[in-house]
Parts: C-alpha cells; sequence; structure tokens
C-alpha cells in the first residue's frame, strides 16, 4: 500500500533539490527521487515511485533540457460546458500510464532520444480535451497544435494517442493527405509507434507494449485505406463500444470516397454514440478547410470533417500543422466549422532544429556567412528550362544543367563527408517541375550523369572533367568553407572512388506516374538502409514526405503561398553531426519569399505569446497577418481566405526598428524622369534657411536636419522604386488580378506622422560608395559618389532585385554615418545589427531618409542597356524609424495586414467606438 504522506514528504524533498541543482535532468531526478525513498524506507514501492517520478518530472519539466523553455505556448478557451478533469484523473492512485510509459521506454532504448518534451505536451493537450469517463458529461472539443516544418509533429500527436488511451479513449482516427502513398507512409508509423505491430509482426514500440501486457490496439485500416475494405468492415467488424476491451485506430486520408465510406460505418446503432473519440487532423491546413463561398455548401472534405466531428458526443478535434494561416481564417461564428475555439498550443522547437529562420533570416535579419543557401541564377537556367513551363514542355538540350550537375557532384562529396555515413540513408532532392512529363525528362538526365559519374571513376580516373568536376565541388564548397576536417583531395578522392562504384546511389522517381520509369531502371520498392538516393519530383515530395538524410536540394520553383512554400522546405528538420554540410539551391525571390513566410509565423506566434500573458482566448485571437511587401508569396490560398479582409490600422511592429530600403529598383523610362524631377526638387527644398547641413565626421556624408515633413512627403509622393518594394507601389493580390495602390508604404508612413504630429522634421543624407561621380542635377552642390551592387533583373515588372550577399541596399555604416552628425555624444559601434543603433538617444524622434544612386552590376552585359555604367545611376532610398530602445517600438506607421474574423470584429468595434468619440467632439 502506497504512504501518500511519506511520498510527499519526498516529492517536496526533491523539488529543494532541483531548484538549487545546476543542471537538472530526467536522469538526475529519478537518482535524487530514489536515494531520498530509500532514506526514507520506501524504496520497494515501485508504484508509488513511479507515480511521483511521473508528477515531479511534469512540474520539473521546464527546468530541463539547459534552461530551454519546454512547455509551449498555451491558449485556453472559456466554456460552461467543460469542466478541468485530469489533475483528478492524475491524483488517482489507481490510474496507470502503462501505453505511454511503454513508448517513452521505446524512444529512450531504441531511439536514444529524450521523451521530456512529448511528456509535457501531451500531458497539457489531454488535460483541454473531451473527459473521457462515461460518468461524466460528453462535451466536443476543438483544438490546434502548431509545430515547425519538420520539427517532430508526428511524434507528439503519437505521444497524445498514448496518453488518450491510458486516459481511456475508444477510437483514434488520424487524417493524412489525400495522397494514399504519404497516407501509407503515416499508416506505417503508427504500426511502429503506436500500433506495435505490422501485418501482424512485431515492431518498434510493440515489444515493450507486450511487457507491459496492454491489449492491443484494434486497426481499422492496415497497408490499404478504409474503403478498400469496406464492404468486408461493414458486415464483419464491429463498432467501437464502451465495452470494447481493445481501443480502434484508423489511418484515413482525406478522400470524399474513402470518410463517407468511414462515417457511414461509424454511424450505427452498435456504435455509441457519447464513446470518447480522438480526431487529429494531420497537416490540417491541407484540403480540411472550407473554401467555398459563404452562400455555397462547404467543400465536400470540410463537410465529411464536420460530420466526422458530430457522430460522437464525446469527440476531441485536434488539428495539427506547421502552416496555420488557413486555420486561423475559419470564420469562427461558425459553430460546426473547424476553428479551434478550445484551445491552441504552440511547440516549442529545439535548440537544434534547423527552421526557416536559421537558413533564410526573416524580413528584418539574415544569416551572415553561411553557404548552406545559394542562389540559382534563373536567366541561366530559363535557356533549358522556363521556371514557369507548361505540362507538355520538352527539355531539348539531352544533357543535365551544369546547376544541376554541380549539385549532384557536391551531394557526392558530402554523402563522402559525413561522419559514419557507410550505414546511414542519405539524400537529395531535386524539384524543379510540378509536372509528371517534365520530371521524368530530369530524372532521365540525372540519372544519366549518374551512370556517367560511375563509368568516369572505374575506367577514366586520371584528368577525366568528370572527376575534375567533382574536385571542384570539393574544394570550391566543402575545403574553402573549411568543413573537409583538414583532408587533402588525394587522400579524400579513394572514398569518392568506392562510394560512388559501391551501387548506393539510386535515382527515384517520386510523382503519380513513377512507377512504369522505377520499374525501368530497375528501382526496388523499398530503399536499402543506406541508400543514397537523387529524389526527383514535385509537390508529391513537398507535403508529408520524409527523405531521411536529406543533405542537397534543388529547388527552382515559384510558389504563391507561403503555407505551401513552408511546407515544400523537406531540408527543415535535425541534421545531427552533418548540418554545415547541407546545401540549398533555391531562386532568388525564394529566399526572399522564405524570410516573408518565416516573418508572418513568427508574428504570430509573438501575438499568441502576448495573448497568453493577457489571458486571451482563441475566440479573442484577433490575429493580423502582414502582407508580402515583397510581393512574392501570398499568406494561403485565397479560396481559404474568404472569411478574411484587408484592412489598414496601427500595429506596434510595423515599420519601428525595421530595416526598410528599396531592394527593387525600376527601369521604367517614365518613372525614372519623376524621380529624377523629385530629387531635383528635393534638392531645392534643402536649400531652405530653416535646415540645418553639414558633412558627417564619417566618410564626408552630405547630411541635411530639420528637414520639413511636407518636403519629405512630397519627395515620395513622386519617386518610386520597383513594383511591390517597400519604396514602390503597394501591390494587392487579389484571386484574378494584382490591384496597385498610388502610394508606397514608406510614403503613407511619413503621412501617418504628418497627420499626428505636424511639427516634426526629418534628417535626410546621401550616401556616398566606391563608384562614380554623381553628376548634376544644378543644386547638387557637394560630393555625391554612386553605389555599386550586384542585381539581377526581372523582365516581367521591369526593375532590377539587388541580391548580392546580403540582398541590401545599405549597411550599418550609413545609419552611422547620419547618427554621427546629428548625434555629439560617443556610439559604441560594436554591435553587429545595425537596428542596435535605431534608437531616439540618437535620432531623438526625428525619422531619416537615406539617399543612394545605384551603379547596376550585372554578370550579363546587356543591363547596359537599361542603367548604363556612366550613367546617373538607379535612385535608392532607406527609412530609419527610430525606437526608444533595442527591440521594442516607438513609432507607429500604417500598413497593410489581412484580418481573421476575430480581428474584424475587433476592428469594427474600435472603429464604432472611434465613430462615437468623434460625434462626442462634434457634440
Amino acid at each position: 500500500m502506497t504512504n501518500v504522506k511519506e511520498w510527499e514528504i519526498v516529492k517536496r524533498l526533491v523539488r529543494l533539490l532541483a531548484d538549487s541543482a545546476e543542471d537538472n535532468s530526467e536522469e538526475s531526478i529519478r537518482e535524487t527521487l530514489a536515494l531520498i525513498a530509500k532514506q526514507r524506507n520506501l524504496g520497494n514501492d515501485k508504484a508509488g515511485f513511479e507515480k511521483a517520478f511521473r508528477e515531479l518530472r511534469s512540474e520539473l519539466i521546464s527546468k530541463i533540457d539547459g534552461g530551454v523553455p519546454l512547455e509551449g505556448i498555451t491558449l485556453k478557451g472559456k466554456s460552461d460546458m467543460w469542466k478541468p478533469w485530469f489533475p483528478d484523473m492524475q491524483a488517482d492512485e489507481e490510474w496507470d500510464t502503462p501505453r505511454s510509459t511503454s513508448y517513452y521506454q521505446y524512444l529512450t532504448v531504441d531511439k536514444e532520444s529524450e521523451y521530456t518534451t512529448l511528456e509535457y505536451t501531451a500531458n497539457e493537450v489531454m488535460s483541454l480535451l473531451s473527459d473521457p469517463r462515461r460518468a461524466k458529461p460528453p462535451v466536443q472539443r476543438k483544438g490546434l497544435i502548431l509545430g515547425d516544418v519538420q520539427s517532430g509533429k508526428t511524434r507528439t500527436y503519437i505521444a497524445l494517442m498514448h496518453k488518450a488511451v491510458d486516459c481511456g479513449y475508444k477510437l483514434i482516427v488520424v487524417l493524412t493527405s489525400d495522397n494514399e502513398d504519404l497516407r501509407r507512409q503515416t499508416q506505417k508509423r503508427i504500426d511502429t509507434d503506436f500500433i506495435g505491430y505490422h501485418n501482424g509482426e512485431q515492431v518498434g514500440v510493440g515489444k515493450y507494449l507486450s511487457m507491459a501486457k496492454v491489449p492491443r490496439i484494434s486497426p481499422l485500416t492496415n497497408d490499404n485505406d478504409f474503403g478498400k475494405d469496406y464492404a468486408g468492415a461493414f458486415k464483419n467488424v464491429a463498432r467501437p463500444t464502451w465495452n470494447a476491451i481493445a481501443p480502434y485506430v484508423a489511418v484515413v486520408k482525406k478522400n470524399a470516397s474513402v470518410l463517407s465510406k468511414f462515417n457511414k460505418w461509424l454511424k450505427n446503432p452498435e456504435f455509441d454514440s457519447d464513446l470518447p473519440v480522438l480526431v487529429i487532423d494531420d497537416e490540417s491546413d491541407y484540403a480540411s478547410v472550407n473554401s467555398s463561398k459563404p452562400e455555397d455548401a462547404p467543400t465536400r472534405i470540410n463537410g465529411l470533417i464536420r460530420e466526422l466531428t458530430i457522430i460522437s458526443s464525446r469527440t476531441s478535434y485536434v488539428a495539427v500543422t506547421a502552416t496555420p494561416f488557413a486555420n486561423i481564417f475559419i470564420d469562427d461564428e461558425i459553430e460546426e466549422d473547424l476553428f479551434p475555439r478550445d484551445f491552441i498550443h504552440i511547440l516549442q522547437s529545439p535548440s537544434d532544429y534547423i527552421g526557416a529562420k536559421k537558413l533564410f533570416g526573416d524580413m528584418d535579419s539574415q544569416p551572415k556567412g553561411s553557404p548552406c543557401v545559394q542562389e540559382l541564377d534563373e536567366e541561366d537556367l530559363e535557356t533549358w528550362l522556363p521556371v514557369t513551363h507548361k505540362k507538355t514542355f520538352d527539355i531539348v538540350d539531352p544533357e543535365l544543367h551544369e546547376a544541376v550537375k554541380y549539385a549532384i557532384d557536391c551531394f557526392i562529396i558530402a554523402c563522402c563527408l559525413r561522419p559514419n555515413a557507410d550505414t546511414h540513408k542519405q539524400s537529395m532532392l531535386i524539384h524543379m517541375s510540378r509536372f509528371a512529363q517534365v520530371q521524368q525528362q530530369i530524372a532521365d538526365r540525372v540519372d544519366d550523369y549518374i551512370r556517367s559519374l560511375d563509368k568516369a571513376v572505374r575506367f577514366h580516373p586520371e584528368g577525366d572533367p568528370r572527376i575534375e568536376r567533382l574536385h571542384h565541388a570539393f574544394v570550391k564548397e566543402y575545403e574553402n568553407n573549411g568543413q573537409t576536417d583538414g583532408q587533402a583531395w588525394e587522400n579524400f578522392y579513394p572514398r569518392v572512388n568506392r562510394f560512388v562504384k559501391s551501387g548506393r546511389l539510386r535515382v527515384r522517381l517520386v510523382n503519380s506516374k513513377a512507377d512504369d520509369w522505377n520499374l525501368q531502371h530497375s528501382v526496388p520498392a523499398e530503399l536499402a538502409s543506406n541508400e543514397c538516393t537523387l529524389f526527383v519530383g514535385g509537390n508529391k515530395l513537398a507535403r508529408g514526405m520524409t527523405l531521411d538524410g536529406l543533405i542537397c536540394s534543388v529547388f527552382y520553383r515559384r510558389v504563391t503561398a507561403s503555407d505551401t512554400l513552408l511546407q515544400m522546405g523537406r531540408w527543415f528538420g535535425y541534421r545531427p553531426r552533418y548540418a554545415q554540410l547541407q546545401r540549398i539551391w533555391m531562386l532568388p525571390q525564394s529566399v526572399l519569399d522564405y524570410r516573408y513566410s518565416c516573418s508572418i509565423v513568427e508574428e504570430l506566434k509573438e501575438s499568441a505569446r502576448h495573448m497568453k500573458r493577457q489571458g486571451m482566448t482563441p475566440k479573442q485571437f484577433g490575429l493580423a497577418i502582414r502582407k508580402n511587401p515583397n510581393r512574392g508569396v501570398h499568406i494561403t490560398n485565397t479560396g481559404k481566405m474568404r472569411s478574411a479582409k484587408e484592412g489598414e490600422n496601427f500595429q506596434e511592429f510595423d515599420l519601428s526598428g525595421e530595416i526598410i530600403e528599396s531592394i527593387r529598383l525600376t527601369v521604367n523610362g517614365r518613372q525614372l524622369e519623376k524621380n529624377d524631377r523629385a530629387l531635383a526638387e528635393l534638392l531645392k527644398q534643402l536649400h531652405a534657411p530653416e535646415i540645418d547641413s553639414g558633412e558627417s565626421p564619417k566618410a564626408h556624408t552630405q547630411v541635411f536636419a530639420n528637414v520639413p515633413a511636407k518636403t519629405i512627403i512630397d519627395f515620395l509622393t513622386e519617386y518610386k522604386a520597383g513594383y511591390g518594394d517597400k519604396f514602390g507601389f503597394t501591390v494587392f493580390t487579389y484571386p484574378n488580378r494584382d490591384i496597385e495602390w498610388d502610394s508606397s508604404l514608406v510614403e503613407r508612413y511619413a503621412k501617418t506622422q504628418m497627420d499626428e504630429n505636424p511639427s516634426i522634421t526629418w534628417n535626410v543624407a546621401f550616401i556616398n560608395g566606391e563608384g562614380g561621380k554623381v553628376e548634376g542635377p544644378d543644386d547638387l552642390d557637394f560630393g555625391w559618389r554612386k553605389i555599386i551592387r550586384k542585381s539581377s533583373y526581372n523582365s516581367d515588372k521591369g526593375y532590377f532585385q539587388i541580391n548580392d550577399e546580403r540582398m541590401r541596399l545599405g549597411s550599418k555604416t550609413d545609419v552611422l554615418k547620419v547618427a554621427r552628425f546629428v548625434y555629439d555624444g560617443t556610439i559604441d559601434a560594436q554591435s553587429k545589427s545595425e537596428r542596435d543603433y535605431y534608437l531616439t538617444k540618437y535620432f531623438g524622434d526625428h525619422p531619416s531618409l537615406l539617399l543612394y544612386r545605384v551603379q547596376i552590376n550585372s554578370t550579363k552585359g546587356w543591363h547596359q542597356n537599361l542603367a548604363p555604367e556612366n550613367g546617373p545611376g538607379l535612385l535608392g532610398a532607406k527609412l530609419i524609424v527610430p525606437v526608444d530602445k533595442k527591440d521594442t517600438n516607438h513609432k507607429l506607421g500604417k500598413t497593410v495586414y489581412v484580418y481573421n474574423t476575430v480581428a474584424q470584429r475587433n476592428e469594427y468595434e474600435r472603429l464604432n467606438q472611434q465613430k462615437a468619440y468623434e460625434q462626442d467632439e462634434d457634440d
């Protein structure tokens, strides 16, 4: 019999020691608990020990893993019908968690993986679901789990499934992609990590479940989806009931035919209609969200999922996704729809997770010095395969493009450099078309190139140009970046030789028509345990597909939605001991789009953190997501945003402290003339007597202070950079057209500032570079030299995109030049981030406009026709909005956001209130 009072004393002593410990770990908690339990004569009470350990682990979880907070962020809804129930179950001495313990044992022993975060998350989410106890009133619940792409969401929801069965849930339904191959991939994972059996054989967690002597799960699906065995299931398979010894699980794809059959099978008198059911909607932003017009019936899949969630009055629906943009645009006022009204839980990614921010940065900061992400030359690749092409396009060149050959060479070198790689799967992704016929042509050429390399290392080792290519990749990509562990090519090449001849390299085509191609090329159905695979495909590779040991990727696509783009990032995830070898080649626009996508995800998380501190609920989730200022991807599919609207509003995270500069420079002749006239007029106005001017003590930079806001607005009204730039015309994208406003984001900011503070003044600076002297206009009576920037030309929109190493027009040095003119004190220039100098301490409340004449540097000689080197240069601009202190916002400017329905109501109430105030003032 457990001595509850004594165990309470033991736990209190463990907490005291944990609070003073420098490094708490799961092992240290267990060891401390065992020691104190032995001292209190409780060493033989195994049941009491395990119960105390579970409680302490859950309690002290946020102190584990080196101080990284593991609790994530949870927003909880309010309901009169639902009452907290999980703490009561945890306190019950009779309650046990054999399935969860078996799963964690499997992860620890077989996978050498930590489970502390999983345990916390499973408990946190479990506590928000429907009470599974029959004696309690049934309640339906809806929630959302948000985690980063490839960060371990599947493992998280499997831990939740185990916990749910431990608590008494009788049926678990996992909804997957509409693709059968991906459904089978999920089914296999569920078999291994949850059921413990696959095709009758014990696998994965099975041996630990057997030792725990728990009832075996009843699977409703296997290698075939439910629809395949529908007739047999209808006649022979008993429905889940309260009296069933074993719970049921089904892995069902989001296919209308399959879902309708499953729902029909479940809606049967045998089925207890108040049974505890858990529905996990994996990749819930895909196919689940209603994209119909408000007046129309919901889309078929959305309607069937709604139906599934109400078959039992005790159903908990948990959406799981890395890209929740579509989910948050669900109209929360439609009760039966899938808006996560009861909870939103945002997972904390571990420190070793490689996500969008680590690889690409965001709209405000970019990683420096990393060779992982590299840009493709679109103009060069267009001659081989246009980025926009039809499904019937024929690649004329029988050879693979040089850029793809180089990427494959790097993959081979990386496979040989990766530590202990002989026994591991490794892979490369080649995603260059969404059409199966074009993908096959690419696969043909990739296969030919691999065969050619095999012949080269076997028969032509001396001086063969193919071997020299491998040598070049070794030196340029890895030796020059210090990633070869000091190995010389002469000593390293024998390893490359053995690897290419080993037969481990294999090309696999992945699309709906790939079976014949793979059969013709003798590609086995199952991957070898140490296969090094070059996957060629498109959208089928893009969502949910796991590519083990992914090292190199070629991504040559234009994608229209942020959620789709993030899901296509198979390169996100974990790269233990070989992260530095990873390489990704993509278009410059894709890099910018990933930065934007990262920014809006981080803003979403920051909104959730703020809401949690305020005690707000998902129903109050007034979320506004920033539209892409760089005119790249949209937020999500336009149909999924029917419940959203565009709006202008003051936002605390819009322009203050951001790096805002023109990186798209138009070559439109009429606009260039307007820009020159705007500059000439500005120079004339800068001679007004109230304006102070002089040279900055740093680099002879001409600076003007106390410039009236109207002078700046007059300039910005005429001056425009390239299409979609923050200094260009604001662009809105609708389903069938793009609309340009005749003002820029920066112009509207300047007008807002003057409306709020008519006496506000600006600084204007003319930044010198290393190019030729700027000639004219007449009022230019100081020295001004052009800057030189590497750029690529967008022929569709008629602008040059600055795409040098940093994709930047200006730099921290430029900010310091202005600061040292307007501030008399000492400025510490040690910080690496230029935003650290955007301070009112230096600039006061005065925004600054920095102007540049840009000399275009392009590898294509024809650019001279559009922006000649001996011409005046293209006019670029940069804005500095000062803030009170680092990482905070002070000045606000209007910018464009897209609101969900909750935010729309909040905005409506705000405007009504504002209108009432104005009427009171008029009276």
